[in-house]
């Protein structure tokens, strides 16, 4: 038996199993209550929560059954109507013979409980228990008549020898002579003690077997209360392991004193055995007798659950042997609907008990067939699939941006390279077409615009490049693309590749100016020291022996010349400053203290613009101090020179903070802006606004912003400008922004 058959087969069976053993043993208990009437009582307690028990378990798997019944009735599986049958014809088949066994049961037991309180055995245990009773009353007359003859013997002891007056009073060796009198006495009669004592309960003598206590224990206030009564008194004593005695006294007046006399008698063993079994007897008659009724209604309840019991087991036999002769209707409507689902391995069980071997050895063969064929199209399927991974995986990790289009213009693939590049979020552009795109990130329109003609002429392969606005500033894009073969509807696509090669050029041009500065520094710092010596020299040599208007002349030519030489030497320091590869001393510092630092040095400037300082509390970075020194330097002092003089308001904003967008050029970076409200930056030099010697302003040499780029590269950091968006305003102004990475 499969594991699929056995879980099943243990949820019906184990209950069932149960119910017949906790049956067994309610029958039994019902048996040994009709039984016994001792019994009875006791028994009961565990019958009928037993039988509710049973009664419980029965129930639950019989509704259990009658959902599972319902439930195929309603889906018209195969056998449902057969199982509701046979179930109905069970039920009626048992409940009738039930009934009239129960009822006949029911009339009996009654009859066998009152047949316990038969009036004759009633009658001879009165008669016993009253024949014990008289039987203990002669013994006792008989001891208190021994008793008496002592008190007679104590009374007749020494009365001739006394005189008057000693006759009225006892002495001390009077109680002597009767101590010993009833030491002799007990003996002979086979008392258990004899005491004699006075109206204030004073021991005068005593005489007894029990010599552990000093004091005998006696009920004192039961002799007094009978005695005031009558002279006499006997009554039965128990003692603390069910012994039987018998307490006899009576009152004794052997001078003018009156004394009081008595003695423990024991019964034998065998008459107390005989007592206490008549008492018993006759007091578990008793008990019975008065719980009758409940006997027999006990009873009558528990055999209406075993009624009901039997009933319902029956109709659990009905629901299991029905659905027994079902099963394999069952099971071939089950496999059949497994595998029009698409689960070919599921097999009928095989059994040679009956007629479906054969069927089920057919549905078997053809369905193992199918799973055959299916598995031979899953691994053709998967070895597409590996190689679409592979080729996703090389997508996702070359450099270069793909993006493939359908002949309609709908996207159908980006891979993350054509997101950096870009510098947007272009995975949700998906199934999308082309116009879609562009009209959500503006950006790219130029980029589309270019490469629509090459879509339309359905060249098989082509090249352009072009520069493209991004966020960090225009970009150098290289785009190649190509005509996808044709699939098996006839359609064809193209597939776009993008790289950027704007850090390539950069970096040519970045070592063709230093290059370039290099030669100009050498080659122009050479005769710029003669010449302004030689100036100086004319200035000293021919000033004396000039007129006045000649040597005010030749002091302007002689100054102009010096002048000019030193801002000649200062472009030459610039070049080399650019040229150089300095020497970088990193160490960790913090950067809002090297930003508070340069912005107190401009707090006070000829432009009267108000420094303003936005910090966010930032990580320290491994950085060089100078270097990073002079790029905040140089960025201040262009933002303070891009504002107008004429301007009313001049704002300058320095800003650091972390940032942690996803979709950012600068993730995990640390950024400084440094925001001015000035006229901006004119839209034809924007794009090569870090090139040397490009700049909108009438001073300068054009290699400041150049510096900048080169220290934030040395820190492989990035910078870029951008003017601020703001409509309609004259002086919006612009913004530069340096990332740095947290791990240099």
């Amino acid at each position: 038996m499969t594991k699929a058959h056995l879980r099943p087969f243990l949820i019906q069976a184990i209950p069932i199993v149960l119910v017949v053993v906790l049956l067994a043993i309610s029958l039994k208990l019902l048996s040994s209550a009709t039984s016994s009437p001792h019994e009875a009582g006791d028994l009961n307690l565990w019958l009928i929560p037993l039988n509710g028990f049973i009664l419980l378990i029965l129930s639950v798997l019989i509704v259990y059954n009658i959902i599972q019944l319902i439930a195929r009735l309603k889906s018209k599986q195969a056998g449902s109507r057969y199982t509701a049958r046979l179930m109905a014809a069970f039920a009626i088949l048992t409940i009738l013979p039930v009934l009239v066994i129960s009822f006949f049961s029911m009339n009996f037991l009654g009859d066998r409980i009152d047949a316990w309180f038969d009036v004759k055995i009633e009658g001879a245990l009165d008669a016993s228990l009253e024949l014990s009773k008289r039987a203990l009353d002669v013994r006792m007359r008989q001891h208190l008549f021994s008793l008496k003859q002592v008190a007679q013997e104590m009374v007749d002891l020494n009365s001739s020898d006394f005189s008057f007056l000693e006759y009225r009073k006892l002495n001390s060796s009077d109680f002597l002579e009767y101590g010993r009198l009833l030491d002799k006495k007990r003996l002979s009669l086979g008392a258990l003690e004899m005491v004699l004592f006075n109206a204030n309960t004073e021991i005068k003598a005593y005489s007894g077997d029990n010599t552990d206590n000093i004091l005998p224990h006696f009920p004192v206030d039961d002799i007094f209360r009978t005695l005031s009564l009558r002279n006499y008194m006997y009554q039965i004593e128990h003692g603390s392991n069910n012994e039987l005695y018998s307490r006899v006294a009576l009152t004794v007046q052997p001078k003018i004193d009156t004394f009081v006399l008595t003695a423990l008698f024991s019964f034998s063993e065998k008459e107390r055995l005989l007592v206490e079994k008549v008492s018993n007897a006759y007091k578990e008659y008793k008990k019975t007798d008065y719980n009758r009724e409940k006997i027999k209604q006990s009873f009558r309840i528990t055999l209406l659950l075993i009624m009901v019991l039997s009933i319902l087991f029956s109709l659990l036999a009905a629901f299991l042997y029905s659905q027994k002769l079902t099963e394999p209707i069952r099971n071939l409507l089950s496999v059949t609907e497994a595998v029009s689902s698409g689960n070919l391995y599921k097999k009928l069980p095989v059994s040679n008990k009956d007629d479906f071997s054969l069927l089920a050895r057919s549905f078997n063969t053809m369905t193992s067939h199918l799973a055959l064929a299916r598995k031979e199209s899953e691994s053709s399927q998967q070895q597409m699939q590996q190689q679409r991974d592979y080729l996703n995986i090389v997508l996702d990790h070359i450099s270069s941006g793909v993006i493939t289009i359908d002949e309609t213009g709908i996207i159908r693939r980006i891979n993350a390279a054509a997101e950096q590049v870009l510098q947007a979020s272009l995975k949700h552009y998906t199934g999308q077409s082309c116009e879609q795109m562009c009209h959500k990130v503006e950006s790219l329109k130029p980029l589309f615009v270019a490469i629509q003609p090459y879509f339309e002429s359905n060249e098989k392969e082509w090249q352009l490049e072009l520069n493209l606005p991004l966020g960090s500033g225009y970009q150098t894009l290289v785009c190649r693309g190509a005509m996808l073969p044709s699939l098996n509807n006839d359609s064809q696509g193209h597939v776009l590749v993008i790289d950027d090669i704007t850090e390539v050029i950069q970096a040519e041009h970045d070592a063709a100016w230093s290059e370039v500065a290099r030669r100009l520094a050498h080659e122009i710092k050479n005769p710029l020291t003669p010449i302004q010596l030689s100036a100086e020299r004319l200035q000293f040599k021919l000033l004396p022996e000039l007129s006045e208007k000649s040597a005010n002349l030749l002091k302007r030519m002689s100054k102009t010349i010096i002048h000019q030489v030193d801002n000649m030497k200062m472009m030459v320091d610039a070049f080399t400053q650019y040229a150089r590869v300095p020497m970088l001393d990193f160490q960790k510092i913090n950067i809002n203290t090297l930003v508070i630092e340069v912005a107190e040095l401009y707090r006070n400037n000829s432009q009267q613009a108000e420094i303003v300082l936005d910090l966010k509390g930032v990580p320290d970075l491994l950085l060089d101090q100078n270097r990073i020194r002079q790029m905040l330097l140089n960025l201040v002092k262009n933002a303070l020179e891009a504002i107008p003089e004429e301007q009313p308001f001049k704002q300058i904003i320095l800003k650091t903070f972390l940032n942690n967008e996803t979709d950012s050029r600068c993730k995990n970076h640390l950024v400084i802006e440094i925001t001015d409200n000035g006229n901006g930056i004119s839209e034809d030099i924007i794009a090569d606004l870090f090139t040397p010697y490009v700049s909108n302003k009438s001073t300068g040499t054009g290699l400041g912003l150049s510096i900048v780029k080169k220290i934030a590269e040395e820190h492989s950091g990035i910078v870029f400008a951008k003017n601020n968006a703001s409509e309609g305003i004259a002086h919006k102004g612009a913004t530069m922004t340096v990332c740095l990475p947290l791990n240099n």
